[in-house]
């Protein structure tokens, strides 16, 4: 069972496992789409009770019976007198669920292997007459037909709108593999070819001498649609176990998964590896021993991990739109280049080493572990990623000592050929071979171009016929990107207009679209299909094409970029206004959560994300401004501290530009929209570019009259300018807003001033009168019982007394400020109150609170993208190492603050970070 269960209904499929695995297939992706959780048993125990005892089991566990049989009976346990897929039935009678009955047309032809002789076929002719006595027996013959039945079957049961699945399995005992995210529900296609590199990955278990042989970590790097996972894990399950021998334990775990932490990572491999228990571990081993003691047990025994998806927990994907990024820019803008690796293509052998920021972890405690397991010598460690890792490289660009780098290419001649022709389409190999290098033999792009010939009416799969019906068709002198978008191009010219309605809706999601939306949109009288069925049977199609990706997990549609790109770029102005106007008339009527406190991730906001983009589309900017104050702006900046998504959302109401007023005709909204954005533009990295706004949303208001919001953003110019190294102007703005607040007698704005004032003085150095202003802000603010502004008014008070050295008063204030922070539970009050927590334990000579807090603080604001958060974070992390002697740990610390320091500005943090770098000098006698 996994760990936590939420409302889903569990549906259990019993049929026999070896004769319908396509069916199995169809059925499980049939309640996947209905927002089920299907229960298989594809591979029984290898004793018998333990068989029975695990069917049993997972019928008790189901809310519905899903029984398919065809035209075999079963396995029968030795002392029993009927199969177990009969056992399952009873025991669904017993418990009186719902029953769902498939039986196979007797017309409908298998090969005699799979048909029942003898004895065993009585007792199927006895059984299927108890089932034909249910309510409702459905015949089927074709696996796709079949899952048309399934879903007709499974919609009165069905419960929209439910949370996303996730869990992670059960610990198993050694050496049973421990897979914690089950690959069933993972999105992923069967493998074609890549012999060469299965090859080169048995090697690096087998073959002594070989040039993989030594590796201890080895890294599968490619681009979404390569394929890496499904190598992976036919590697993993099928190779690994015959070539690994002796071998303690395998491990699977994906970093796509949501509850998929490090740190969960960390306790359940020690789990795993050690037999003890979770809860032993998460309540008797603090963080840092946790990795000692993991680290120590695959040094001792030979185990083979897989981390599936490593890139989410680098800098580049730790983000809350991970799934929106476009792999092939990330790739060039996170310099994702290894000097030596294996297989990587022309396009990318470009010398970027320098740039490798975005591929550093996000917690440096788990670069830290990734560069000590590359030194553990029993054990192996299989990676698939997007990106490099950089914790894993040196600073020349090549692969650390123990790591080993091959980047998955598209394709080679055979593999791609073989796709080609399994997909049934003709042509010559030389032709063939001469197109699939145009684009680097990309699987996707072969999938799709091979089924628009397999589909192509005129001549179904015949390859020569469809060029010379198609001659603009002509990938060959364009560059790769180009190229890429032509091929694509021509691959959607089959498609039917209620195929193509899909791609135009899905292509305007700005997030991925949930089946649920899907059928709302597209299902019912005078829309795009008649009943889900046909909508079913268009998806599958868009997949089969390699056109549509389908998030089993979270049963949500998203296009690759290279598609949505071809897909949006080739409709008229009126098709987009049309599907907009459909996509704000759905999202208009979707309840939303009215509390921002009640919103728990970005995915909590679709609905107003959603309908603010259609709003963009239809060039409604005061109607998308006026949503994005009532409905996202609250729970973007203080709910979840979103400031690259804010950058994002709000950077759309400016299409004549940003040096631009925002296109609003409400002057107020404007003021308003040029500060909500230079917040996002501070702390995402960009202070310098967020005073200019703040001055101009000033102007606004200061030609309005309007004193309350102009000391508003007096306040914020104060704060920005203060980051950016300009005191006095910092403080001048912070004086002429605490005048206006007390002209005005608003006590709130006034406790706000005074924070700003205060701050400013501090960081020039003046005494007293700072801590006299910080303490005024709190009795304001406690004296209204505004626990939100008293929790920010204790961060500035902890901060001030750091400055000051006074670690024991600032270590109160920052405790102070994190029980406040769980009072609304606001992203940025925790990641100012841990920092300054971390800083004052750091002053207290409390190396372990504070190690554990400043990792905290740097974990959660590299998340959100909150740079201003994440520099002083890095810099006291730095000092912690130099005073525990750790040198080296310190200035890779302090190489992820210069850029950004220099790139804001953020002179202070930049001071900072060289006077540590400084003490690192004098310690290793570099005077």
């Amino acid at each position: 069972m996994p760990e936590a269960q939420n409302s889903r209904p569990v549906v259990m499929i019993s049929s026999t496992a070896l004769d319908l695995p396509d069916h199995r297939g169809q059925v499980r992706d049939a309640c996947l789409r209905m927002g089920m959780i299907p229960k298989m048993m594809e591979h029984l125990p290898a004793v018998d009770s333990d068989a029975i005892a695990e069917s049993l089991s997972m019928v008790d566990e189901a809310d519905i019976y899903l029984g398919i049989f065809a035209f075999r009976y079963g396995h029968v346990p030795e002392g029993e007198d009927i199969s177990i897929t009969e056992m399952e039935y009873n025991r669904a009678v017993e418990r009186d669920i719902p029953r769902l009955i498939f039986l196979m047309r007797d017309n409908y032809l298998l090969p005699p292997s799979e048909v029942e002789r003898g004895p065993g076929a009585a007792k199927l002719d006895t059984l299927k007459g108890c089932l034909k006595k249910e309510r409702v027996v459905s015949p089927f013959g074709a696996p796709e037909g079949l899952g048309g039945l399934v879903i007709q079957s499974l919609i009165p049961y069905r419960q929209p709108d439910v949370t996303v699945f996730h869990y992670v399995s059960d610990i198993p005992a050694l050496p049973e593999p421990y897979i914690a995210h089950p690959y069933t529900l993972l999105q992923m296609r069967d493998l074609v070819g890549r012999n060469e590199e299965l090859n080169v990955l048995t090697d690096w278990v087998a073959k002594p001498g070989s040039l993989v042989y030594g590796a201890r970590i080895f890294n599968v790097v490619a681009i979404g649609g390569m394929g890496k996972s499904a190598l992976t894990w036919k590697w993993f399950n099928d190779i690994a176990p015959q070539e690994m021998k002796p071998l303690a334990g395998r491990l699977w775990w994906s970093f796509y998964e949501s509850d998929a932490t490090f740190e969960n990572f960390l306790i359940r491999a020690l789990a795993y590896v050690t037999g003890r228990s979770r809860e032993d571990i998460e309540q008797n081993t603090k963080p840092g021993e946790r990795e000692d003691q993991l680290l120590s047990a695959l040094d001792r025994e030979p185990f083979l991990f897989v981390l599936d998806g490593l890139e989410r927990i680098f800098t580049a994907y730790a983000r809350m739109d991970a799934n929106r990024l476009a792999d092939d820019d990330l790739d060039e803008a996170a310099a994702n280049y290894v000097a030596g690796a294996l297989g990587l293509p022309e396009s990318a052998a470009q010398s970027f080493t320098g740039q490798h920021l975005l591929r550093k972890t996000t917690d440096p405690r788990a670069g830290n572990f990734l560069r000590k397991l590359a030194r553990v010598r029993a054990s192996r460690i299989l990676v698939s990623t997007r990106l490099y890792p950089a914790d894993l490289q040196t600073v020349t660009g090549y692969p650390s000592p123990g790591c080993f780098a091959l980047f998955l290419p598209g394709l080679n001649d055979d593999d791609a050929l073989s796709l080609w022709r399994a997909l049934g389409v003709t042509g010559s190999r030389e032709e063939l071979l001469r197109l699939f290098h145009s684009f680097e033999s990309h699987p996707l792009l072969i999938q799709a171009l091979a089924s628009e010939v397999a589909y192509y009416p005129h001549a179904p799969g015949d390859f020569d016929r469809w060029r010379k019906d198609k001659p603009d068709f002509n990938p060959f002198r364009l560059p790769l990107k180009q190229a890429q978008s032509h091929v694509l191009a021509f691959a959607l010219h089959g498609l039917n207009d209620a195929s193509r309605d899909v791609l135009h809706r899905i292509a305007a999601f700005r997030m991925p679209a949930t089946y649920d939306t899907l059928t709302a949109l597209l299902v019912g009288d005078g829309k795009t299909f008649t009943d889900e069925t046909a909508l079913v049977a268009s998806l599958s199609e868009l997949e089969d094409r390699g056109l549509l990706g389908w998030d089993r997990r979270a049963n949500r549609y998203d296009l690759h970029p290279i598609v949505r790109g071809v897909v949006w770029g080739g409709l008229t102005e009126e098709t987009r206004r049309g599907v907009y106007t459909s996509l704000h008339a759905h999202f208009e009527a979707v309840p939303m959560i009215d509390d921002y406190l009640s919103i728990n991730s970005l995915e909590d906001l679709t609905p107003a994300i959603e309908l603010y983009n259609t709003l963009i589309g239809l060039e409604r900017y005061d109607d998308a401004g006026k949503l994005f104050y009532e409905r996202l702006s609250d729970a973007t900046h203080y709910r979840l501290s979103a400031s690259r998504q804010r950058v994002e959302l709000l950077e759309l109401l400016f299409p004549d530009g940003l040096e631009q007023l925002p296109r609003l005709n409400n002057q107020a909204y404007q003021a308003y929209t040029l500060n909500a954005l230079a917040q996002g533009y501070k702390f995402s990295g960009q202070p310098g570019r967020a005073a200019a706004l703040y001055r101009r949303h000033n102007t606004i208001y200061s030609e309005m009259n309007n004193y309350g919001n102009l000391s508003v953003g007096l306040c914020n110019l104060s704060d920005t300018l203060r980051v950016s190294g300009a005191l006095c102007e910092s403080e001048s703005a912070a004086r002429r807003a605490l005048v206006i607040t007390c002209e005005q007698a608003d006590r709130s704005e006034e406790a706000s001033s005074l924070n700003m004032f205060g701050l400013t003085l501090v960081a020039r150095g003046i005494e007293n009168e700072p801590e006299s202003a910080l303490q005024r802000a709190l009795r304001i603010d406690a004296a209204q019982s505004d626990s939100q502004a008293e929790g920010i008014d204790l961060f500035f008070l902890a901060q001030s007394a750091l400055w000051l050295g006074e670690f024991a008063g600032a270590l109160s204030f920052a405790n102070r400020a994190w029980a406040l922070a769980h009072v609304k539970s606001l992203e940025g009050d925790f990641i100012r109150a841990a920092r300054a927590q971390g800083e004052a334990a750091l002053g207290l000579n409390d190396f372990d609170i504070a190690d554990e807090r400043l990792h905290h603080a740097l974990t959660r604001a590299r998340m959100v993208n909150n740079v201003y958060e994440e520099l002083p974070s890095l810099v006291a992390l730095a000092e912690l190492r130099r005073r525990q002697g750790e040198l080296g740990a310190a200035r890779e610390l302090l190489e992820d603050v210069w850029e950004a320091a220099e790139r804001g500005p953020y002179p202070l943090f930049h001071a900072d970070a060289c006077c540590v770098l400084a003490e690192v000098e004098r310690e290793e006698g570099n005077h």
